[in-house]
């Protein structure tokens, strides 16, 4: 037998074991409830089809846009099936919808399973998912756009980014009224028990609206939060905020609850910002928690981040998070 033929014949050899594998997997990831996902898989996450969720429980629909260009956000949302609470039902918001929203919905049958005395609580949580009409499961451009303040051309070079910053503002006005509108006219719910989730430059935004609109939420979860960025500004804007609290009394009007959660190991040492200030554990009303997800890396704890959120929405607690 030549070379040429051996080649092909272990060609063809590996060509079976990857079928047979990746079969086993689809099998074994099978989800509880229906869904439909993209097959093709490359290799960025940010070129990665979005997974759709079809079920009759989920809605999606286009909101907002304007008249200079800005494409509208692509909602998701997924109804309850629990009975109605006296004051509402209770909304958690998810950043980068296309991926945080089917992460949360998977993390809701896996609860049922894990903790099934929660189930009446599960079941009432409402999911609202905030993506892009673009398909992908992560939408780099509309990311960068929402979630970042201005970003100096020196900051955005270092980076490699050549994408449009700063518009965290009519981001943040946009989860503000029409989004909560758009949602209140679907359901009534709970204005007490409303949270929001973001990861990396997520969680920045997260924390930026933490240390700006605090009232706007009762539950802030940040996944890997991106604190370096635009030479770790959001570092001034959690030292503005801490001393404006101090000033007013040290104590936030009604209470809130963080949780931060990190990727990985610990990394000693690391001087790079990304964990909020544990001064914020002292603040009055705001009690905060770490957790530290060592088995993941900074992509892979999108779905163990979402599954934190679901439950810290629902005033529980992930295994393994701190107390600060």
């Amino acid at each position: 037998m030549t070379h040429l033929d051996l080649s092909k014949r272990r060609i063809a050899l590996l060509g079976l074991s990857a079928l047979a594998w990746s079969s086993t997997v689809r099998a074994q990831a099978a989800p509880a409830e229906p869904t439909r996902s993209s097959q093709a898989q490359p290799r960025r996450a940010n070129q990665m089809p979005a997974e759709i969720i079809e079920h009759e429980r989920v809605e999606s629909f286009k909101l907002g846009g304007s008249a200079d260009g800005h494409e509208p956000w692509l909602i998701h949302l997924a109804r309850p099936r629990g009975k109605e609470p006296a004051a509402g039902y209770p909304v958690l918001y998810l950043l980068d919808g296309n991926a945080s929203f089917p992460a949360a919905w998977h993390a809701l049958s896996a609860l049922h399973v894990e903790r099934p005395e929660l189930a009446d609580a599960l079941d009432a949580l409402v999911l609202v998912g905030v993506g892009y009409p673009s398909g992908l499961r992560i939408d780099t451009p509309g990311r960068y756009r929402d979630f970042t303040p201005y970003t100096a051309e020196e900051f955005r070079r270092a980076r490699g980014v050549e994408l449009v910053t700063g518009g965290r503002q009519v981001f943040l006005e946009f989860l503000t009224q029409p989004l909560r509108e758009a949602v209140a006219t679907r359901l009534r719910t709970d204005p007490r028990r409303q949270s929001l989730f973001g990861h990396s430059l997520g969680g920045l935004f997260t924390l930026h609206t933490l240390f700006n609109r605090p009232a706007l939420f009762q539950n802030y979860v940040a996944g890997d939060p991106s604190l370096w960025w635009n030479g770790a500004s959001a570092l001034q804007e959690q030292a503005a905020f801490i001393a404006g609290v101090r000033a007013a009394g040290g104590r936030l009007t009604s209470p809130i609850r963080l949780l931060v959660a990190h990727s990985g190991p610990p990394r000693n040492g690391d001087t790079t910002p990304s964990t909020p200030s544990a001064e914020l554990a002292h603040i009055g009303n705001l009690q905060m928690w770490h957790r530290q997800i060592e088995e993941a890396s900074h992509g892979a704890m999108f779905g163990p981040a979402a599954k934190d959120a679901v439950l810290f929405a629902l005033g529980q607690l992930p295994s393994g998070a701190r107390r600060l």
